[in-house]
C-alpha cells in the first residue's frame, strides 16, 4: 500500500490517518463494483430516524432495514462523519451540534456520502446468494472503523474475513457466527479484538473465547464507532435502474443536532423524518443503564473537562472521569459535576427539544411521529410499521427474517415501568420535564410519578 497522504487523512484528528486509505484500498482491490457506478446524486429518497438516545431507534432501524426498497447501513452514519473529521471536539464548548449553515466543502460532503453508500445496501434476506467478496470487504472495512489503532494489514483482514464467511457459508448463514469466527481467526494471526465489545450472543463468545472475560472500561485504540460494535450483514447495492426508487435509511442519535448537514449529503433527495419518542422516565432510566454498563463509550473528553458525575465517576475506574457516553449536547461541560440522573435528563431534553425546534422551523421537512411503546405491543407494531411505510413510500412485502427479532443493543430486556426501580432518583426531575413531556404526548401526572 502507498503511504497515507491526502486531505482526508489530515482531518481525522486522533484517528490514525491511514484508515481512509486502507478502506479505499480494500474497496478498489476486492469490491470495485460495490456501488455499480452509482453516487450520492442518484439517491432520491432518504428516511431519517430522529430520536433521543435510548428511545428505541436501534429497534425501529432494524425492523425497517429489512423491508423491500430500503437501503440501510450496517450501523450509524455518524461513524463516517467522524472519519471525515466532521464534528471534532477540541474544547469544552464543542458538542455534537452543527449549525444549519455548516458546510465543510464539496469534497468532504462527497467523500462522506460515498463512505455511507459503500457501507449500505439491501439486506440479504436469506434466500438466493450474495457476493462473498463484497461481504468480506465490508467486514474488513468495518473492523478498521472499530479498531483503528490495531495497525491491521488490509489484505490480512480480507483473507481472514473471507475464510470466516466461507466457513459460515457451509451452513445456513449466520452473521453472528461469521463475525465471531472472523475474530477468532484474527486472534490466531495475532490481531486481538475483544469480542465482548460486540452485540454478540454471550454463549457464542464463551464457546469460541472461553478464556475471555467481559471488560469494564472502553476499548483501547479510540475507535470511530461507539460500543457495542455492530456486526456487518451481507448487503447488495441496488443497480442504476432501481436506485432512484429505493429509500436510504439513516439513523444516529447525534443526527438530531445535525439536520441541516445531513440534508447536504444527498442534495438530490427528498427527506422524510420519523420522530421517535419514548416515555421520558423510561428513556432517562435507559440512559442511566447505558452509562453504568460496559458499552456506549462515545467521546474521550479527557483534557477538556474532568467528569465527576455522581453515580458514574469513580476513582477506582479512571475512564469514568474521561469518557462521556451517548450524544454530546451543547452545554455538556456544565453537567460534568452533576448526578447521573441529571445528566441523562439533560441529554433527553436537549435531543428532543432540538428535534421539536427543527420540526417547527421547517428544517426537518416532512415528519411523522411514532411512540416506541407502540412498537413493543404486538397489537400495534404491525400498524405502526405500515403507517411508517406508507409515509415513506415504501413498497409492501415482508421484512427480511433476520430483522424481525427482539430489540437490539439493550442493556436489560424491555418491560413496562422498568424505570420504577429508580423512582426515588427520577422523581425530583419531574417538574423540569413536564412541559416538553406534554409536547411529546406524555403525561407526567400518572399515579406512579406522584410522591
Amino acid at each position: 500500500m502507498p503511504a497515507p497522504s491526502n486531505e482526508k487523512t489530515a482531518r481525522t484528528g486522533r484517528i490514525p490517518g491511514d484508515i481512509p486509505l486502507k478502506r479505499a484500498y480494500l474497496r478498489d482491490k476486492y469490491a470495485p463494483g460495490r456501488l455499480g457506478g452509482c453516487a450520492a446524486g442518484d439517491i432520491k429518497n432518504v428516511l431519517v430516524l430522529q430520536s433521543a438516545s435510548r428511545s428505541g431507534s436501534s429497534f425501529l432501524y432494524r425492523l425497517l432495514a429489512g423491508r423491500p426498497g430500503v437501503i440501510s447501513l450496517n450501523g450509524e452514519d455518524i461513524v463516517f462523519q467522524k472519519l471525515s473529521g466532521i464534528g471534532e471536539v477540541s474544547s469544552a464548548k464543542d458538542s455534537d451540534f452543527l449549525p444549519a449553515g455548516f458546510d465543510p466543502g464539496p469534497s468532504v460532503l462527497r467523500e462522506t456520502a460515498e463512505d455511507i453508500l459503500l457501507d449500505s445496501g439491501n439486506v440479504y434476506s436469506g434466500a438466493g446468494v450474495f457476493s462473498p467478496e463484497n461481504y468480506a470487504a465490508d467486514c474488513a472495512q468495518r473492523f478498521l472503523l472499530q479498531w483503528p489503532g490495531a495497525g491491521a494489514d488490509p489484505d490480512e483482514l480480507y483473507r481472514c474475513a473471507a475464510e470466516a464467511a466461507e466457513l459460515s457459508g457451509r451452513r445456513a448463514f449466520d452473521a453472528q457466527e461469521a463475525w465471531a469466527s472472523f475474530l477468532k481467526i484474527l486472534a490466531g494471526r495475532g490481531i486481538a479484538a475483544d469480542p465482548w465489545y460486540y452485540d454478540l450472543r454471550p454463549e457464542l463468545i464463551r464457546r469460541l473465547f472461553p478464556e475471555s472475560e467481559p471488560p469494564e472500561g472502553p476499548p483501547s485504540g479510540g475507535g470511530l464507532e461507539d460500543t457495542p460494535f455492530v456486526i456487518p450483514e451481507p448487503r447488495t447495492f441496488p443497480d442504476a435502474e432501481r436506485i432512484g426508487k429505493e429509500t436510504l435509511l439513516l439513523k444516529s442519535s447525534s443526527n438530531c443536532y445535525r439536520a441541516g448537514f445531513i440534508k447536504k449529503l444527498f442534495p438530490a433527495a427528498g427527506y422524510r423524518n420519523v420522530r421517535l419518542t419514548r416515555h421520558p422516565m423510561a428513556a432517562i432510566s435507559g440512559l442511566m443503564d447505558g452509562w453504568r454498563s460496559r458499552g456506549f463509550f462515545s467521546r474521550d473528553v479527557g483534557g477538556l473537562a474532568e467528569l465527576a458525575i455522581k453515580g458514574y465517576s469513580e476513582p477506582a475506574k479512571p475512564w469514568t472521569r474521561r469518557w462521556w457516553k451517548f450524544d454530546l449536547p451543547p452545554g455538556w461541560a456544565g453537567y460534568a459535576g452533576k448526578s447521573l440522573a441529571e445528566v441523562c435528563a439533560f441529554q433527553w431534553v436537549s435531543a428532543n427539544r432540538r428535534i421539536l425546534d427543527d420540526s417547527s422551523s421547517g428544517l426537518l421537512g416532512e415528519t411523522i411521529s411514532v411512540k416506541y411503546e407502540d412498537l413493543l405491543r404486538p397489537e400495534t407494531l404491525g400498524r405502526e410499521l405500515e403507517r411508517i411505510a406508507g409515509f415513506a413510500g415504501l413498497p409492501g412485502g415482508p421484512a427480511a427474517a433476520a430483522h424481525t427479532e427482539v430489540p437490539v443493543m439493550t442493556v436489560t430486556p424491555p418491560r413496562p415501568h422498568k424505570w420504577l426501580k429508580r423512582r426515588e432518583e427520577l422523581l425530583p426531575l419531574v417538574s423540569g420535564l413536564k412541559d416538553i413531556s406534554s409536547e411529546l404526548g406524555y403525561d407526567l401526572r400518572e399515579p406512579e410519578l406522584l410522591p
